[in-house]
């Protein structure tokens, strides 16, 4: 069964009322054996579709020439070509270094209305690999790949880079990595860190939808403010 090892890079923000946004899918297909190769590579760059553009800081973090900017797409187009390439209709395991990836591709799916189906027989191949080597659960891609002996080949931080590098780790440990089956319903889990349950009405809602520090949504904390102002002013007006 074919293995897609992929990657993504985001738009960077430290602030809490933005969404990092998808700019580029990278993926690996491999075969993992005695001697398991890589047989195809896949990239595409999207487009952000809220913020509408490429900030310098973002474009240094991913290694983007100035000068000569790659094509950017709808993330919808992207995630179509991805699709096609992984080949939906054949079975295949689906690693990434790490599960943020994952959560970022089940937010997009529901921003955009996107199946899930794709979504099966997903691994995290992190933990395994980090184990063997550091004796702890996380090691960030560069530190395994240095421990590993593997030589570094391009600007890490590329989506496509950085799933080349996985599917090294991939292939060299294939027989400490155990590869599960599952079902996308299984891996579609909105309770993930981008989702929160507000505390007074009780709805799982998107992180964006709260107030800095705060476990409870935008809407219930105006509301809560109007209840008050009204109270404020009924106490002023009797009295």
């Amino acid at each position: 069964m074919q293995i897609i090892v992929y990657d993504l890079e985001t738009t960077l923000t430290h602030q809490r009322d933005k969404i990092p946004e998808i700019i580029e899918i990278g993926a690996a297909k491999v075969v993992t054996g005695k001697n398991g190769v890589e047989v195809d590579t896949f990239q595409r760059y999207t487009f952000p579709a809220i913020e509408r553009r490429i900030t310098e800081r973002t474009r240094k973090f991913i290694g983007l020439d100035k000068e000569n900017m790659p094509t950017f797409i709808p993330f919808r187009k992207a995630f179509d070509a991805f699709l096609d390439w992984i080949g939906t209709d054949e079975d295949y395991y689906l690693c990434s270094w790490g599960q943020d990836d994952k959560r970022l591709m089940i937010e997009h799916c529901a921003r955009f209305g996107l199946d899930f189906n794709w979504l099966r027989n997903y691994n995290d191949i992190q933990p395994a690999i980090s184990m063997l080597l550091a004796d702890r659960k996380q090691m960030s891609l560069k530190d395994a790949i240095d421990a590993a002996g593997i030589v570094q080949e391009g600007r890490l931080h590329s989506a496509l880079v950085d799933a080349i590098h996985t599917a090294h780790l991939l292939i060299k440990y294939n027989k400490t990595v155990h590869l599960s089956q599952n079902t996308p319903e299984q891996n579609y889990n909105l309770s993930s860190s981008l989702y929160v349950t507000c505390r007074s009405c009780k709805k799982l809602k998107y992180y964006t939808a709260f107030g800095r520090k705060s476990r409870r949504c935008q809407a219930c904390l105006q509301h809560k403010k109007q209840l008050e102002q009204t109270a404020e002013a009924t106490a002023t007006k009797q009295s």
